[in-house]
């Protein structure tokens, strides 16, 4: 009976974080879809703002050049895409991990009927 309580409680504990996080993931991926967004303009900007002397340069030299030029909003956007994939990550192992619990709660049910 100690078990099936420990594993009821820790059924509770991972839907509520499980919920908590589904929660913040929208709002994690908004901003990173912003802070995309704002590097894809940036760099899209310092693109065009090339004088005629550099637009003569190779393609791969302005896409670094524009690179270069928007590095910031660029460190921006990767650390937001991290943060929203980190909590992706967390998402599907708290799913994981409720899965696991609710077997066992359901094994430990079906041991407690049989015997």
């Amino acid at each position: 009976m100690n078990d099936l309580v420990s594993i009821e409680a820790e059924l509770v504990r991972l839907a509520q974080a499980l919920s908590d996080i589904t929660d913040e993931y929208e709002g994690l991926c908004r901003v990173a879809a912003d802070a995309r967004c704002n590097y894809d303009v940036a760099w899209a900007k310092a693109l065009l703002q090339f004088s005629e002397e550099e637009r003569k340069s190779t393609v791969a030299v302005r896409e670094a050049m524009a690179t270069q030029a928007c590095e910031h909003v660029m460190r921006e956007a990767r650390i937001a895409e991290a943060i929203r994939d980190a909590a992706k990550e967390r998402l599907r192992a708290l799913q994981a991990q409720l899965t696991v619990h609710q077997s066992r709660l359901r094994w430990l049910d079906e041991g407690r009927r049989i015997g």
